[in-house]
């Protein structure tokens, strides 16, 4: 009597295949240090640490109410949120290439696997780092989370979007993976994370608008304390571009999947 294989739902089986995906991610990135999960934590504290020692006499008192150290964690952790899944896509392809030859594994599959890893690694470094300051006595305010969070998902979408048109661009041209690398690293300067907007004078600052980074981080820096001041600054140009970036990523993938899975 021949062995019946249960079926399931293809949106159970994708439940299934982003399980395992996001469990060989963290084990890949953290599986070989022996403090594990902590770096996690400890990678932006360090950046904060020291650009705060560095900065924090000279820029400190430019952002008003809000502790420096904060100020920088607000944009670190969204300039991680947008810069992670685009270092994540350009490599999704490569490092699982030996999975796709299995037929339930998509080539899509290992970008949302990296993508949420980071949406959930950097949220949950993001929220334990929040408990502790509001444990020191700093007052951090929790009546503007669902507009927190939203800044967070558009940053996310955004890096996604162009994580996915980004990595598979880079299966075709593996030089741009330098030229992206490098690309990104002005992203601190032109982003608000070591300054707030509000010292750019008016003549310069709607070019520096043209961001959507901009806008994600000073309005969270606005929903954790109400008494900071971003003029210029709105959710609706973010959430426009990561509409766009994410069209553009699924229409990259889209024309180009067969390609993928013949790899």
């Amino acid at each position: 009597m021949p062995i019946r294989i249960r079926e399931h739902s293809p949106w159970k089986t994708q439940v299934y295949v982003t399980k395992a995906l996001l469990q060989r991610e963290a084990i890949t990135r953290f599986g070989k240090y022996k403090l594990g999960f902590v770096w996690m934590l400890i990678d932006p504290l360090v950046s904060v640490i020291i650009l705060g020692l560095i900065l924090g006499p000279v820029l400190g008192r430019s952002s008003g109410e809000v502790p420096y150290a904060f100020f920088l964690l607000c944009g670190f952790m969204l300039l991680k949120l947008l810069t992670g899944p685009m270092s994540s896509g350009i490599g999704a392809i490569s490092s699982n290439k030996g999975l796709l030859v299995f037929k339930k594994v998509q080539p899509l599959d290992p970008f949302i696997s990296k993508f949420l890893f980071d949406l959930l690694s950097s949220s949950f470094a993001f929220t334990v780092f929040c408990l502790v300051g509001s444990w020191f006595g700093i007052p951090i305010s929790t009546d503007n989370l669902f507009t927190l969070f939203f800044c967070i998902v558009c940053t996310w979408a955004i890096g996604s979007g162009l994580g996915i048109a980004l990595g598979i661009a880079c299966t075709k041209f593996a030089e741009l993976e330098k030229i992206i690398a490098y690309i990104q690293r002005p992203l601190l300067f032109i982003s608000c994370v070591l300054y707030p907007s509000s010292n750019i004078p008016a003549t310069h600052i709607k070019y520096l608008l043209l961001n959507p980074l901009v806008h994600t981080i000073e309005y969270s820096r606005m929903c954790l304390f109400p008494n900071y001041k971003a003029p210029g600054v709105n959710l609706a140009y973010p959430a426009l571009f990561a509409l766009i970036s994410l069209s553009l990523g699924f229409m990259t993938y889209r024309n180009n999947r067969h390609y993928l899975a013949q790899r």
